[in-house]
C-alpha cells in the first residue's frame, strides 16, 4: 500500500536542484535519495552511493528501499530514477514534481 502522506511530503518539499545519478551528492540530492532523506533515513547512509543505501537494517538497492518504503511497484521507482537521470538539469525538479503529482493522484483518494 502506498504511503500517500509520505509521497505526498516528498512531493511538496522537493529542493530547487536534485542531482544525476548519484543519491546524496556534493551538489545535493538525486531524486531517488531525496524519498529516502524525507522517509527518514540518515545522509550518511546515502552519501556518495549510486545504487544502495548503507543501512544494517533497511539497506539495500536504492529502488527497492524506496519502493519497499513508499510503498511503490519497484517499476515505478525505477522509472522515477531514469526521468530523473535523463531530464536536463534545469527542468529536471518540474519533471520530478510532475510526475509525483501524476503518482499521488492514482492513489489518492479524489
Amino acid at each position: 500500500m502506498v504511503d500517500v502522506d509520505l509521497l505526498r511530503r516528498a512531493r511538496d518539499t522537493v529542493p530547487p536542484r536534485l542531482n544525476a545519478g548519484l543519491l546524496f551528492g556534493e551538489g545535493g540530492f538525486c531524486v531517488l535519495g531525496w524519498l529516502l532523506h524525507v522517509a527518514g533515513f540518515h545522509e550518511i547512509t546515502v552519501f556518495g552511493n549510486t545504487i544502495a543505501v548503507a543501512d544494517p537494517a533497511r539497506g539495500g538497492a536504492a529502488t527497492h528501499v524506496v519502493a519497499n518504503t513508499y510503498g511503490l511497484p519497484i517499476e515505478v521507482v525505477e522509472s522515477l530514477a531514469q526521468l530523473n537521470d535523463r531530464t536536463p538539469s534545469a527542468e529536471r525538479v518540474a519533471a520530478i514534481t510532475a510526475r509525483l503529482d501524476e503518482l499521488l493522484a492514482q492513489v489518492s483518494p479524489a
